[in-house]
């Protein structure tokens, strides 16, 4: 579990949510997930990291749907536990918040299932909600320049329009250029050693299309996506939470 959700600062914003902090982010990108924690705290929003399993989409990947239904069966069950609490769901993974939000009620065919999903935001979906409350804090400490940000097809699949981008054009002086193409990765078939070279393949134009446009940052809010673009072009992407975070002066020394 992630350290910063244990026992979250108190906020006074009257928001509060669960934090499903997903496993690329806890094994391998745990700063995703601090900069999570950081900004909705600055955005008095109380956080909490209740216990959670892989969201299940590598199983149902492989054609595994018992596994699929087992995971998403305790997710919805800790899950639920907080949403009738009247916590918020944000995900910082689109695969994830697209299990949560569009599988799991297939999957299950529960009411708990359902409840769930209606109350599951991806981080930036739930961010650009709050400042269409009036609630975020748009004093930043530092701008952003030129981004080339590669909009995930997870997050295009739940049909919520471009909030990371939005978000991050709150920035002052932040240009975002979008790029709606694939990386290529698709679940695992990317990452398997028969179709690795394919998957590069099909990946060249957004690959070249970053080059080419020799941006100060490079964003995606997909993990998978994120390994793809750093293995063609050596550029290691920042989630769009990051970029907020950096741009409140939040980010520790060392961390990207």
């Amino acid at each position: 579990m992630l350290p910063p959700c244990a026992g979250g600062r108190p906020a006074h914003g009257g928001n509060k949510v669960a934090l499903f902090y997903t496993c690329s982010v806890n094994f391998n990108d745990p700063e995703v997930g601090r900069a999570c924690v950081r900004v909705l705290e600055k955005n008095r929003v109380e956080v909490q990291c209740p216990e959670q399993r892989c969201c299940g989409m590598p199983c149902l990947d492989g054609g595994d749907i018992d596994g699929a239904k087992k995971n998403a069966a305790a997710n919805v069950a800790a899950l639920n536990a907080w949403v009738a609490r009247g916590y918020d769901i944000v995900v910082p993974g689109p695969t994830c918040s697209y299990m949560l939000k569009q599988e799991y009620p297939w999957l299950l065919g529960s009411e708990a299932a359902r409840e769930v999903a209606l109350r599951t935001y991806d981080i930036c979906e739930y961010l650009m909600r709050l400042h269409g409350e009036g609630k975020l804090d748009t004093r930043f400490a530092g701008g952003a320049g030129k981004i080339a940000y590669q909009m995930p097809c997870h997050l295009r699949a739940q049909n919520i329009g471009y909030k990371s981008r939005d978000l991050m054009q709150l920035i002052p002086g932040a240009r975002v250029q979008v790029f709606e193409k694939c990386a290529a990765i698709d679940g695992t078939w990317g990452l398997k050693r028969q179709y690795f070279d394919l998957s590069l393949k099909v990946a060249e134009p957004l690959l070249r299309g970053i080059e080419e446009v020799q941006a100060d940052l490079t964003v995606s809010d997909c993990s998978l996506a994120g390994l793809q673009i750093r293995q063609g072009t050596g550029i290691k992407p920042l989630h769009p939470v990051q970029v907020l975070e950096r741009a409140y002066g939040l980010a520790q020394d060392g961390e990207p």
